[in-house]
This record gives structure tokens, C-alpha cells and sequence, in this order.
């Protein structure tokens, strides 16, 4: 009978994966999140942004950069660069595309249709001006190492790297809504906006720094994710489906549902593997439909499931405004 078992150093190492891969989502879901409870707006198009931003990244990085700089100068200069060609694009999107809907007839229908063309027409667009096979992005000679190594348990440079930058991101996103005076009226403006006009603040500019906001994120994320798969331009295809998951899950409209969610579905993601590896699975279940085979593959399985559950049980999700769906 074929044995089996999962040694603690690879129980700490997948740990340590899935909170990698939990923090980019929940900083692509704070962009979702954010954007939908303010403006009412389902980006549907938030993940082809993300990959807009790692080819903007690999162009001042591999591009502009590097050659007369050195690759870590070039990373260092793509981390800055691309928020600020995000944010300037989102919020020029904003102003000339998606303010043309509001107060319109269907407007929240309308957004989605928007945003659901600008996930068709961007993929195109990059692969127009850089090309159709992908593009390479190699991690910085600086993060090119581990930090401590025993049997299989390997930290990264790299990988600690991104979740450390997660987190003071969202510790700043945190200041900057609860805060802060911009918080404070993108706050207002997601309970009531009809109150935060008759005050009389301008709300198209804050929906404008919002939308700008959101799709900053998401270009920062797929700038931080690049080093660690190839720069493609689908990538932000099953992404987008995973960060929707993460928003259900953690609530619409909410800043701790969105953190909590990515989280908990990243460790998910991450352990689901490990349960085909155990001792009790490989010796009562080999051979059968829910076998070890099963469990390597049933990740993302998992996560609609997980999705649905909460749907049933708590439609707005964990920490979800109530409504929110409606």
C-alpha cells in the first residue's frame, strides 16, 4: 500500500506561497473593492490593467532602464514609474470614457459593458505595440537569493520582498481612507453621494483620484508579479476571475474584506495540494475520483466553491456592505 505524509518544512513553505500569492490578490481586490463601493463600477477590466502594468514595467525596466543603469535600477525605476502611468491613465480613462455614463439611463450596466470592452481591446493594444509572444522579466540580481534554506523549505528574497511591500502598501491605503480628508469624502461619497454633492464637494474629482486609485494597484501588482512568471498578454485573464472570487468572498465596497479574503483564499489556494499528500488520503483514497491526483489540481476548485458557500450563506459577503449586490 503506497504510503504518504507532508514534512512540517513543506507545510511551512507552501504556508509561505500562499501568502505571496494572497498578497497580490488582496492588493488587486482593495482596487476592485474600492472602485465598485464608490462609483458603483464592476471592473471588469481591472485585470487587463494589471497586465497593461507589467508591460509598462518591462519597458522602463528591461527597455529605458536597465541597459545604462544595471536591471536592480531598473526594477527601482519600474516600482516607481508604473503607479504614477497607471494612476495618470486611470484617471484619464475616467474623465473621458467612463464619466460619460453617469446619470445615464442603465449607467451601472453601461459600466460593465465598458469595462468588460477594455478587457477584449487591451490585450490586442499589447500585443500590437510589443508583440504576441511574451515577454521575459527576470528578478533583480539583488532579490536573487534565498534568505534561509533547510530540506525543502526555501524563503526567497523576492517572494519576502513582495509580501512586505503589501503590506506597507495596505498600512498606507488604511491612512489614506481612514485618515486622511480625500478618505474621508471617498468614505462619504460610497454611503451617500447625493450628501457629499449638496456639501458641496466636487465628487467627479474624487470618483476621478478613485478610478486613478484603483488602476494603480492593479498596475502595481502585475509590475510586482512579472519577476515571477512571464510577462503575457493574458495573464490577466485568470486573475481577474480569482480577485472577483477574493471581493465576494471579503465583501464589496469594504477595505478589511478584500485583506482578510486574500488571505484566507491565498493559504487555501496554497495548501489545497497538500491534502492529496497525505497519509490518509494516499492510502484510503488512491485510485478513487477525489485521489492525490485530485488535490494538485483542485486550487481553484476549491476557491469557487468556497465563493458559492458564502453566496448562499452571506450574500455581501464577510465584512460586505449590506446592499452591496442589490
Amino acid at each position: 500500500m503506497p504510503s504518504g505524509g507532508v514534512e512540517f518544512s513543506e507545510f511551512v513553505q507552501h504556508l509561505f506561497l500562499g501568502l505571496v500569492q494572497g498578497s497580490f490578490w488582496v492588493l488587486l481586490a482593495l482596487g476592485l473593492s474600492i472602485i465598485f463601493g464608490l462609483m458603483g463600477i464592476i471592473n471588469f477590466g481591472h485585470g487587463a490593467f494589471y497586465m497593461l502594468g507589467a508591460y509598462v514595467g518591462f519597458t522602463v525596466s528591461d527597455l529605458i532602464f536597465s541597459p545604462f543603469l544595471g536591471p536592480n535600477m531598473g526594477f527601482i525605476m519600474a516600482l516607481a514609474s508604473v503607479p504614477i502611468v497607471m494612476f495618470a491613465l486611470g484617471m484619464v480613462f475616467e474623465r473621458y470614457v467612463i464619466s460619460r455614463i453617469y446619470n445615464t439611463e442603465n449607467e451601472r450596466f453601461s459600466g460593465v459593458l465598458i469595462m468588460f470592452g477594455m478587457s477584449i481591446f487591451l490585450p490586442d493594444f499589447v500585443r500590437f505595440l510589443w508583440g504576441r509572444p511574451g515577454k521575459p522579466f527576470n528578478i533583480p540580481p539583488m532579490f536573487q537569493f534565498s534568505l534561509f534554506q533547510t530540506g525543502t523549505l526555501d524563503i526567497t528574497a523576492y517572494r519576502s520582498f513582495t509580501i512586505i511591500t503589501a503590506a506597507i502598501l495596505v498600512a498606507l491605503l488604511w491612512v489614506l481612507i481612514y485618515k486622511t480628508n480625500l478618505g474621508m469624502m471617498i468614505r462619504a461619497g460610497t454611503n451617500n453621494n447625493t450628501m457629499v454633492k449638496v456639501l458641496g464637494i466636487n465628487v467627479s474629482r474624487i470618483w476621478r483620484l478613485t478610478f486613478g486609485l484603483g488602476i494603480a494597484l492593479a498596475g502595481f501588482s502585475g509590475v510586482m508579479i512579472a519577476p515571477l512568471f512571464a510577462v503575457d498578454a493574458t495573464m490577466g485573464e485568470l486573475i481577474l476571475v480569482q480577485t472577483f472570487i477574493v471581493v465576494v468572498v471579503g465583501g464589496m465596497g469594504s477595505f478589511i474584506g478584500p485583506v482578510i479574503g486574500g488571505l484566507i483564499l491565498g493559504q487555501l489556494w496554497a495548501l489545497t495540494p497538500l491534502v492529496g499528500r497525505t497519509q490518509y488520503v494516499v492510502q484510503n483514497w488512491t485510485g478513487t475520483v477525489i485521489g492525490p491526483d485530485f488535490w494538485e489540481k483542485a486550487s481553484d476548485i476549491l476557491l469557487f466553491i468556497v465563493m458559492a458557500v458564502i453566496l448562499l450563506l452571506r450574500p455581501r459577503g464577510l465584512f460586505g456592505q449590506e446592499g452591496a449586490f442589490d
